[in-house]
Formats: structure tokens, sequence, C-alpha cells
């Protein structure tokens, strides 16, 4: 084999290598419209919060990596609001940070049987509204620069979306017609002039509504593959899906992987594959009385309140069909302190026999992980990748001295 053609092998065998290294994992977009592309929206985190005078608060977590420029971020609301109805809580990213450690569901395991001890030794100033176009609030609210518009000519108000600097794709159009039939207005925000993406904020929405809706439909233009979907209320009795399924998982079902971590995530997806995708299971539930917070944000929800839920689900975009809406019933609490200590059989080497080394890698909530991956995952990953790359190289001078 003469040298050009050893040359030209090598350089096939290393395309996927290459391939494998070049290729990263796309940031949040965070909005449900965005003019980066693809849109990348890993979670959905929101507060909802129930008044009692025919209205509701949503507190959403925005999450977003990108240009200052590109940002834009388009909420659907079902009736026109008020510059007074726009809000950004100013303690609102420590009050998600500790509402979701207080309601993270928490899995107390067994002492480690043997087989596992074996194992571990831009310019803000919209442009004119056009006919049929009607803007019904605008202005600057913390970081951002927001317009309030609706018409009931999906056409037009896609074309004023994409005048004033809003990306909507083919793909978005039919689910403005949706929203526009259903009489649904749009928030539509902007980082104003003076600020960058390392301002971005959650913002808080009031509206008149008598229940909590997460509009998914439109989310589904921005959103991974199994996305999870978090959501806290906070009002006077439990929360529970509507027009969703409800789903539980006992605690005999859990799984504890032997490097760390358990299978919840996953069957969290499969209970949910199973009713197709729309169903949630609630992680906590229980009085306001049960939850103590430093927050001044918490504090405030907690003492206006009487009941706190938290609801979870994991759904890809082809599942966001229907719009989920929750309702208020009387139910038992919940309580996400899940005490395992005195089970027994429930670590993967004792189900299956495989030590559960490739879960522990490969799960969704590893103990060490280094930006978003296991660290055990990332080097035996890189491992393989060396090992690869060794074989390329020793294979490429077997052959060239072959050549010769």
């Amino acid at each position: 084999m003469k040298s050009k053609q050893w040359m030209r092998f090598i350089g096939l065998l290393m395309v996927p290598l290459v391939i494998f290294l070049l290729v990263r994992p796309l940031h949040a977009c965070g909005g449900l419209f965005c003019r980066n592309n693809p849109v990348d929206q890993n979670a959905e985190r929101i507060i909802f919060t129930q008044n009692g005078d025919g209205t509701v608060t949503a507190i959403v977590q925005i999450e977003y990596t990108g240009f200052d420029e590109d940002f834009s971020w388009i909420l659907p609301l079902p009736e026109p609001i008020g510059n007074e109805d726009i809000a950004v809580p100013e303690t609102a990213v420590t009050a998600f940070t500790e509402l979701e450690l207080a309601t993270n569901p928490v899995f107390i395991p067994p002492p480690a049987p043997e087989c596992a001890q074996v194992m571990m030794s831009v310019d803000m100033a919209e442009g004119a509204a056009p006919a049929g176009v009607e803007v019904f609030a605008e202005g600057e609210v913390g970081p951002y620069g927001f317009v309030v518009v609706g018409s009931a000519n999906p056409d037009e108000l896609t074309n004023w979306l994409i005048d004033n600097g809003y990306r909507v794709t083919p793909e978005m159009e039919p689910l403005i017609d949706v929203y526009v039939q259903e009489g649904f207005v749009f928030l539509a925000m902007r980082l104003a002039p003076e600020f960058g993406v390392q301002d971005i904020a959650p913002i808080a929405i009031t509206y008149p509504s008598e229940a909590p809706m997460i509009p998914l439909r439109l989310t589904a233009v921005a959103a991974n593959p199994d996305m999870a979907v978090i959501t806290w209320v906070f009002a006077e009795q439990q929360a529970v899906p509507a027009n969703y399924g409800h789903f539980e998982i006992d605690d005999s079902e859990i799984t504890f992987f032997t490097f760390g971590g358990t299978n919840y995530r996953q069957l969290m997806g499969e209970k949910a594959n199973e009713m197709g995708g729309r169903a949630f299971i609630t992680e906590y539930a229980a009085p306001t009385s049960e939850t103590a917070f430093v927050d001044p944000l918490l504090q405030e929800l907690n003492g206006r309140h009487k009941y706190l839920t938290r609801l979870n689900t994991v759904i890809s975009p082809e599942e966001m069909t229907v719009d989920p809406v929750f309702k208020y019933e009387d139910r038992a609490n919940v309580f996400n302190i899940h005490d395992l200590s005195n089970s027994r059989g429930q670590y993967d080497c004792e189900r299956d026999g495989s030590g559960g080394i490739l879960p522990a890698v490969f799960s969704d909530n590893s103990v060490s992980r280094i930006g978003g991956g296991s660290f055990i995952g990332g080097l035996l990953v890189g491992m393989c990748c060396l090992a690869l790359l060794g074989l390329v190289i020793g294979g490429a001078f077997w052959i060239g001295r072959r050549s010769r």
C-alpha cells in the first residue's frame, strides 16, 4: 500500500473520533422564540400562585446562553395584562434554588450490600402596530423591554413579531395560529440596551385565570427530548393535573446504583410515556406550615397561602400537543423524603448482577458530574478515545512498514 493510500486510510479511521470530540451539547436558549438556531431548552421551572381574586401569578425561570442581541422571549397569555402585572422579583433566582432543594425527592439508601462494597473499593423601541394588531402594554421591567400584543389575525401578528426582531420559523406559525384562534395574546420580551445576558432573571406575570396553565404547545418549538417540567403551586389546596394523567412511583421500584444515583428519572420518563407523555407525578404536597424558608419571596408566598405542591414530568416536543391545566383537590399529603434505609435488595448489583457500572456512569443523577456528564463516564469515554487513537496510530504504522 502506497504512502498516500495509508494516509487516506488513517483519515477515514479518524473521522468518527473527530466527530465525537467536536460534537458539543447545544446551550439553552430559555425562550419560547429565540434567534439562536436550534434552540435547546433543557428544563422548564415555574412557580404558580393562586391569588384568590381571579388571577394567577406565574414566576418563570428563564435559562439562556448566547449573545445579548439574540435573546428574545415570548409567552402566550389568556388575557391582556398591563404594565403593573409584570415584575422581576428581586430574589427570584435564590427562591428557585431554595425551593428546589427543599422539595427535591430524596431517597435514603439502605446499607450497601456485599456486591456493592466490592465494586466500590438591541434598540428597544417597538415598531408601530399595523391595523389589526393591538399593543396592550409596553415598557421596561428589570433587565427587559417588553410589549403585550394581540391580534385576531395570526398573519398580521406573525409579521409584527418578525418586523420587531423576534424569530418566527414556519414551524411556529401554526402554533401562533392556534393560540390566536383561542383568544390568547402574547408577552414579548428582549434585553434592554444597557443589560446583558448576565442580567437575565426570572419574570413574574400576573394574569386573569381561575387555574394555572403551562403553554407547552408553543414550548415544543424550543424543547429537547425528555425535557423536565417542574411546577410549584402555592394555593389553598393541593394542585393536581386537570387534563393530564397522574402517576406514582412506588419506593420498591427505586434502584440504587453502586456508584451513586438512582433510576428515579428513568422511571418518571417511562411512566409518563405509558400515558402518552402527558402525565405528572406529585413529588411534594403539604401545608405551607411544614416549610420554613430563608428567601424573603418564599417567606411571603408561604405566609399568603395554605398549601404548596410540586409536580414534575418528563416530556418530549412531539408529546406537547395539549397545554396542561391544574385544578385543586383535598388529597393526602406527599412528602419528598423517602427513607429506604431498612429496605433490602434495591441495589443494581442485587437486582441484575451487573454491578451497576453502566447505570452509574450514564445515569441522570450520578454523584460526581462535570459539564452535565458523570465524572466516571467522562473518564471512561476519554480512555476509550485514547485507546482508539492508539489503535489507529499503531495500525497506520504497521501498514506503513508493510508498504515499504
